[in-house]
């Protein structure tokens, strides 16, 4: 099995739980020690560990939108890989809590641990249309680190 196709089974775990919203499953995907880099300058932008996405990002991101309109984790693509990370390219189509409709395109590298789980993401979005829809005047200039390749 080359690394392209293990890398699209775990995009299909990874974006079939995000598509079910089933939290549990997408986490498993993750080593428990992961870190996400978010590009930009919204509240959610900036280095954060796993357990701090989990209980302080995604509640900031999800209280914003209507579950029940979210389809985070369509068309999506691996664009290219090597033995330790792929990059990713996919669509979110959702409604924010008040109805207006919040459709973003994401590109996220992923960097893979030796038993397959993600254990660093570094993630592109419109930080601008997230913003306008989701956090309003509320933006941030993130502390970044130098990125560690």
């Amino acid at each position: 099995m080359t690394h392209a196709d293990k890398y699209r089974e775990i995009a299909a775990r990874y974006f079939d739980a995000l598509t079910r919203q089933d939290i549990d499953a997408w986490v498993t995907c993750h080593a428990p020690n992961a870190i996400y880099n978010v590009n930009g300058a919204t509240p959610v932008s900036g280095r954060t560990a796993f357990p701090d996405l989990l209980e302080k990002i995604l509640p900031k991101i999800f209280s914003k939108l209507d579950p029940e309109a979210a389809q985070i984790g369509v068309n999506w693509k691996i664009m290219c890989a090597d033995d330790k990370r792929c990059v990713v390219f996919f669509e979110g189509r959702c409604k924010t809590a008040d109805g207006r409709p919040y459709n973003n395109r994401y590109c996220q590298t992923w960097e893979m641990n030796e038993t397959g789980q993600i254990c660093e993401v570094w993630e592109f979005f419109d930080t601008a249309l997230a913003n306008e829809c989701l956090f309003g005047a509320d933006t941030q200039d993130p502390d970044y680190p130098a990125f560690t390749y």
